[in-house]
């Protein structure tokens, strides 16, 4: 067995960089990132439609807002836009003398989105040529663990994304693969972590994800004992795929499902980060830092639109029609959940994480938690229908 090359644990967010925070400035992501406990923003360069002039001038920007309020930044490239290699060696030497430059054991940390291996050699093409030393850590979307880890695979340890299609129990069994690998090979694991996934744009990118509610939640149990180098929230902010944990986007025609709140799963990444960081299996909750949070659809799975023109997304048929009730409590309480006109539903929470499931009714849903006749979270939510408009697979978190 190889010897690992140990760092600090840390936690990123994937923050796509085309698209743009309220009025362009960052301020309030890097803020709420620093709350939430993220150490460092992977800056996703590249995406769609992209005006490189313009997305150079938002990076600038960004480094120099992060610079300000001594938080930290590294490049993730995306290679489904991104060709040039000088483009990526240019940024990297750029910015690695920033101090908003995320290194890690002294080397500037580098990582990518590829869907798959782009027409260059990372090592000699890239990372020869920036400099400074580099830590590599390629984007994946592979399934297959032994070759994410071979010497034939470029960098210093792979990143695969969420596979959205496999069920949480086939995530977990290629989570164990790979830290197995990890052990064995002395290279690093940087884990994905979604709260969500839901896309409807065209007839080709209209899908869901397989795992439901356990996508997060039970994900996050799972890697804390499995202990990655590194954890990635994927994403902070694409609200395309419903899978942002910073602020909601507002109301647009393209993207009619992204304006839902999605803040608790920040709360949560905090809790579960701080156990992460400290080496911890399991996550211990302060008065401070307690929470009852709720997560659900507005519709049924299985309900098109009056007006839609695409069929049901793909994997929708893996979707509970439930509301979820997370807890992070420092001791017992009574929560009662009310989903529409459903009789409330009463029971006894314990100290530390819950999560359960309950089957919703149509209408509004309503949630508290008493303890000792203090009441510790207390929120409604908005009404489930029948059916919308168009059809939305995103979930609203509160």
């Amino acid at each position: 067995m190889a010897k690992r090359a140990t760092s600090t644990p840390l936690v990123f967010a994937h923050y796509m960089l085309v698209m743009q925070p309220k009025d362009g400035d960052y301020t309030q992501d890097i803020n709420l990132a620093k709350e939430a406990g993220i150490d460092a923003f992977a800056v996703n360069y590249g995406g769609w439609n992209v005006d490189w002039t313009q997305q150079e001038g938002y990076l600038e920007k960004f480094y120099r807002t992060a610079e300000t309020l001594n938080f930290h930044l590294f490049l993730s490239i995306d290679t489904t836009s991104v060709k040039d290699t000088g483009m990526i060696i240019d940024l990297s030497n750029k910015y690695s003398s920033s101090s908003a430059q995320l290194k890690v054991d002294g080397k500037v940390m580098l990582s990518s989105f590829q869907t798959d291996p782009p027409a260059w050699n990372w090592e000699t093409d890239v990372v020869a040529k920036i400099n400074s030393p580099v830590l590599f850590l390629p984007g994946s979307l592979s399934d297959d663990a032994a070759a994410l880890f071979s010497n034939e695979i470029p960098g210093d340890g792979p990143f695969p994304w969420i596979h959205t299609s496999k069920t949480t129990e086939q995530e977990h069994s290629l989570d164990v693969a790979l830290a197995s690998q990890r052990d064995s090979s002395g290279k690093k694991w940087m884990a994905a972590v979604a709260p969500w996934f839901f896309t409807r744009l065209s007839p080709d990118k209209n899908w869901s994800q397989a795992q439901d509610d356990s996508i997060f939640v039970e994900r996050w149990v799972s890697l804390l004992s499995l202990k990655p180098d590194f954890i990635e929230i994927v994403t902070w902010n694409d609200w395309s795929e419903s899978s942002y944990i910073g602020p909601a986007a507002q109301k647009t025609t393209d993207v009619y499902w992204a304006d839902l709140e999605h803040s608790p799963f920040r709360a949560l990444s905090k809790a579960f980060g701080k156990a992460f960081k400290a080496g911890g299996k399991t996550v211990t909750v302060d008065e401070a830092d307690e929470g009852v949070y709720m997560f659900y659809r507005l519709q049924p799975a299985s309900k098109l639109g009056s007006s839609d023109t695409l069929p049901l997304p793909t994997d929708s048929s893996n979707l509970k029609d439930d509301v979820f009730v997370v807890s992070l409590l420092s001791e017992a309480a009574d929560i009662t959940l009310k989903s529409g006109g459903a009789a409330p539903v009463t029971w006894s929470a314990p100290a530390g994480l819950q999560k359960t499931s309950h089957t919703w009714s149509l209408g509004t849903q309503s949630l508290q938690a008493k303890r000792r006749d203090k009441v510790v979270a207390d929120k409604t939510g908005p009404a489930i229908v029948g059916q919308m408009d168009k059809y939305n697979g995103n979930v609203v978190a509160l």
